[in-house]
């Protein structure tokens, strides 16, 4: 894998930034928080735009605005920074998702106290995010991938509703265990790696080059999945994450949906497919079949939902099983889809959960049955949240469209059988966003407690936005994406097959 040294740190500076906003926060008086915040997310996102315009999409297989620079160096651990297409639409879906998150919260009524460690907490989380996308070295990644989970663990436990102290913990409990798993899976790799060329070396360049036997490497390849299926999360693993999101803060809900369950799905192309060619081969079949099964069973439990935030949670899960999907079908289209959907539900996602988030600013509650005909009165906020749905259930011109056709097609490589079961679960992601958009829509309600209801605008409508842009983008223009990321799947699909 070629690297391109860089001429400016644009990627260490990306992951200083936000973490010296947040401690410029938590030092300046609370009246700045707010701003400082905002400023910070700003800059970052900023300063993603600009890498964004100085990246040569002709190499972007390639790792570009590489960085390097030694930690410990007996044991070959480096603090390895760059940026190919996959890492580069995984670090712009970081930036933006933060500064909406931020934006939000500006004007979310329920966070009204210790503004200044919430804020803080916020720009952390996207600087150990952006460190987690952009990290060739395996440690590295380890550590801020662990790293993550304190600032969630903070605004999960400290602005989560009822049962946010439970929440928190299981949260915390389910990442961290499974986090287990990855750094012994992490220790091997090295370990073998010295067994074959004599030296320690953690760096994702040097472990690409490594050879198993086939009982060892698919030990490893699970070692590293049940942390990422933890992560993404997919069935029978997921049931720590209605409860997180069901008591997160809108924001937390936001960033964790949006961008904390792509690290599992970044991991398992990056790192599962990526290292262990041969093991992902053999276990193909087991692993589109659990992604099948997250689908089908995710989306049933999304529409028994009666608390819409758990409603979003488990079509989140659902979303996530037709990434896992694509991925295994281990051909240049399931590459394709699995990325542009990472990225799509991201936008979605976020969308939805600051969809429940106004309601209860509104209402109070995120019980279902309590939010009928909710938005009759606020039609900026209707077409918003029409937008943002019809984009989610994968109708043509959204952002999920590509990825749930794509994944079509590529199950169609393999069989037709196939390709019609994941027809079937796209239907399902239909049928539930058609249900939460009758509820929302066509219910009726006494008009006498909607009437007084205040349209969106300002800082939540701008935060709206700017995630609609990027859905239609995607929707209307996906060569744009596919031409990010290309090269990387290429790379990745090349070491599938073999081939030099």
């Amino acid at each position: 894998m070629e690297t391109y040294q860089a001429s400016f740190p644009f990627v260490s500076l990306s992951i200083l930034l936000p973490a010296l906003f947040g401690i410029g926060v938590l030092l300046a008086p609370e009246r700045f928080s707010r701003a400082l915040a905002v400023a910070g997310s700003f800059l970052t996102f900023l300063l993603s735009l600009v890498v964004l315009s100085l990246f040569d999409y002709s190499r972007s297989g390639a790792v570009q605005f590489y960085e390097e620079y030694p930690v410990l160096e007996e044991l070959g651990v480096r603090l390895s920074l760059g940026l190919d297409g996959l890492s580069l639409i995984m670090y712009l879906l970081t930036t933006l998702v933060s500064l909406v998150a931020i934006l939000w919260s500006v004007r979310d009524n329920q966070i009204s106290f210790r503004l200044k460690e919430y804020f803080a907490v916020f720009l952390l989380s996207e600087s150990f995010l952006v460190g987690v996308f952009t990290s060739f070295d395996l440690i590295v990644f380890y550590v801020f991938y662990e790293l993550v989970l304190i600032p969630m663990l903070f605004a999960i436990g400290i602005w989560g509703y009822k049962l946010k102290l439970y929440s928190a913990y299981k949260f915390f409990i389910y990442i961290f265990v499974s986090s287990l798993f990855l750094l012994l899976g992490i220790v091997t790799t090295a370990v073998q790696h010295y067994i074959l060329f004599g030296s320690f070396s953690f760096s994702y360049f040097d472990l690409i080059r490594n050879t198993y036997p086939l009982g060892l490497e698919v030990f490893v390849f699970l070692l590293f999945f049940i942390a990422f299926a933890v992560k993404t999360p997919l069935v029978p693993f997921h049931t720590w994450l209605p409860d997180a999101h069901g008591e997160a803060p809108t924001a937390g809900s936001v960033v964790l949906a949006a961008i904390l369950l792509k690290m599992g799905t970044y991991a398992l192309l990056r790192f599962n497919v990526g290292l262990f060619p041969e093991a992902t081969k053999t276990l193909m079949p087991l692993l589109v079949a659990i992604g099948i099964i997250t689908i089908i069973y995710a989306s049933w439990m999304t529409i028994v939902q009666n608390n819409v935030k758990r409603f979003v949670a488990y079509s989140s899960v659902s979303h996530m099983g037709f990434v896992v999907t694509a991925m295994f079908l281990l051909n240049m289209e399931g590459f394709r889809a699995s990325v542009i959907e990472m990225f799509a539900h991201g936008m979605t996602s976020a969308g939805l959960f600051m969809m429940a988030g106004f309601i209860y600013n509104r209402l109070h509650t995120f019980n279902m049955e309590s939010l009928r005909g909710s938005v009759k009165f606020m039609p900026a906020f209707a077409v918003i949240t029409a937008l943002i749905s019809f984009a989610a259930m994968g109708l043509p011109g959204g952002s999920s469209f590509w990825g749930k056709f794509l994944t079509v097609l590529s199950a169609r490589e393999h069989s037709y059988t196939l390709a019609l079961i994941v027809l079937v679960g796209a239907f399902f992601s239909a049928a539930y966003v058609l249900y939460m958009l009758k509820t929302l829509f066509l219910d009726v309600r006494e008009e006498s407690i909607l009437i007084h209801f205040q349209d969106i605008r300002g800082y939540m409508l701008l935060s709206f936005i700017m995630l609609i842009v990027p859905i239609l983008l995607v929707g209307f223009l996906p060569h744009l994406f596919f031409n990010m990321f290309d090269g990387s799947v290429v790379f990745i699909l090349r070491e599938i097959l073999g081939l030099e």
